[in-house]
């Protein structure tokens, strides 16, 4: 299993309303994205960041996750939102 970890520093002026919505839009891929086995989201409102969970049983399925079309207009929702990101794969 592949396990892919994103955290986002989400620039100041992001509203709640729109990590919820961040949150929603990703959480919503694992129905869509057939590669992606699972996926949790979480907001942290004590220090501005964001994390993502996500599970893949291969290094293959994690590339065609990156570059499926539903992860792709998330990506685009996302971008403007957040200041820097942190990310760490690692088979499990």
């Amino acid at each position: 299993m592949i396990k892919h970890i994103v955290v986002w520093k989400m620039k100041d002026e992001v509203s709640a309303e729109q990590k919820a919505e961040m949150k929603d839009r990703l959480e919503a891929l694992k129905g869509i994205v057939e590669e992606l086995v699972d996926i949790d989201v979480g907001i942290d409102e004590s220090n501005g960041t964001m994390s993502l969970f996500s599970v893949f049983a291969t290094h293959e399925d994690l590339n065609l996750y990156q570059v499926h079309p539903a992860h792709q207009e998330v990506v685009a929702f996302v971008k403007p939102l957040v200041a820097g990101r942190t990310v760490c794969d690692y088979t499990a």
